[in-house]
């Protein structure tokens, strides 16, 4: 029995990147004498092996072959495979190199070296048209290895060709995807990718709609809806400002068709809708959900919070919403992404992110003097609306 370091672990090797995950491929071997060595098998779908005292994962070279329409509907063969075959079948010629640790030295029967050379994204062979979820990690990849890498001719016919399949992947399978994407320095290059094989509108129809109109106004000349949101996507560090930012325009098509015009886009009966699709392509994590949906509703009212153009009372009621300080770091850090991630006029703030968290304290930290048995509800409602809008004058009159 031979192995051979495979997978990313090769790739990054490569291209000196940090990867801590070793794979590794076993030639001329089989189940029982992995176990008689001492390994555990941890697959479920093929062949997969650990070692108390090895690093890594060990799986025996195999050949597959589609049985069904999910990404995993895939029939496994391990008998007299060589390391040729075991790499034919996975799907970028960038990850189908082998290092022998033992001899230095790579195998690369596809022309993968050659390719990360010249920065080329490019399938091993058709098979890769066999998952359609390798669309989405053609488009990551990208993302991960930024916007001088290119795909080739053969991966844009293959896209076409699999994109009908697109809708048997599994919403969990889109979202770990995208989250991966999204947590790369620009996570504008995943959408642009998926843009660009021309399967964005397959995998995410409500981006794609964003792709149809554009901001006609001086404070937005950065061309479509999709434009804006991709730039302030990438200015936003904090994960779940990326999530909130991704999807805090995703009314203005639908209101644009109803309207003529997208100013009701964060309409409540719009956004509910939307939201509902969204969450059928992506099974969102509920803090994601949550801080998406309450920007969606009031980013433009957060604008106005930093404006100074909106009442006390209003910056108050809106802030004493929101119900923890990082929460509230997601939303802010949203706000002035959606504010700077334009081409045009720019927006004249009177207050700092600093100034917002501060009053945000403020009104959560307040001796409101209410009692619930003794007042009603409305005499309480009114207490506390009194006081939260005097606690914002006064900060507001003491920061001129």
């Amino acid at each position: 029995m031979k192995k051979y370091l495979v997978g990313g672990a090769v790739r990054d090797l490569i291209l000196r990147r940090k990867n801590s995950d070793k794979d590794y491929v076993i030639v001329g071997s089989n189940i029982e004498e992995m176990l008689s060595l001492g390994f555990k098998s941890v697959g479920k779908s093929f062949p997969v092996f650990i070692h108390p005292q090895e690093k890594g994962e060990f799986a025996l070279a195999r050949s597959e072959k589609k049985s069904g329409k999910k990404h995993f509907d895939f029939e496994c063969f391990t008998e007299n495979v060589s390391l040729e075959e075991d790499l034919k079948r996975r799907d970028l010629t960038i990850n189908a190199i082998a290092y022998d640790e033992e001899k230095n030295v790579y195998i690369d029967p596809f022309g993968g070296l050659n390719d990360i050379k010249k920065k080329i994204l490019r399938p091993v062979s058709e098979a890769f048209c066999e998952d359609a979820l390798r669309l989405l990690r053609a488009a990551r990849f990208k993302t991960e290895l930024g916007s001088e890498w290119s795909f080739d001719d053969k991966l844009k016919e293959y896209a076409l060709k699999t994109k009908k399949e697109l809708q048997y992947i599994s919403k969990e399978r889109i979202y770990k995807e995208t989250k991966r994407a999204m947590r790369c320095e620009k996570p504008s290059l995943f959408f642009n990718s998926l843009l660009e094989l021309d399967i964005l509108d397959a995998i995410f129809p409500w981006a794609y709609e964003l792709t149809k109109i554009e901001h006609n106004n001086d404070y937005h000349m950065e061309g479509t809806i999709l434009n804006h949101i991709m730039m302030a996507v990438d200015i936003c560090k904090d994960e779940n400002a990326k999530w909130a930012v991704l999807f805090h325009d995703v009314g203005k098509y639908q209101a644009f068709l109803e309207d003529g015009n997208f100013y009701r886009h964060y309409d409540a009966k719009i956004l509910q809708k939307l939201f509902k699709d969204i969450q059928k392509t992506l099974s969102l994590e509920r803090e994601e959900l949550e801080i998406s949906k309450f920007f969606a509703l009031n980013h433009h009212n957060l604008q106005n919070i930093f404006k100074n153009t909106m009442r006390a009372s209003k910056i108050a009621a809106l802030l004493f919403k929101i119900k923890d300080e990082k929460r509230l770091e997601s939303i802010l850090e949203a706000t002035l992404a959606d504010l700077n991630g334009r081409v045009g006029k720019s927006n004249e703030l009177v207050f700092s992110k600093e100034q917002v968290s501060c009053m945000w304290r403020l009104l959560k930290s307040a001796d409101y003097g209410v009692d619930s048995k003794t007042m009603g509800v409305e005499q309480i409602k009114s207490i506390i609306h009194h006081k939260q809008a005097n606690i914002i004058k006064d900060y507001i009159k003491a920061s001129r």
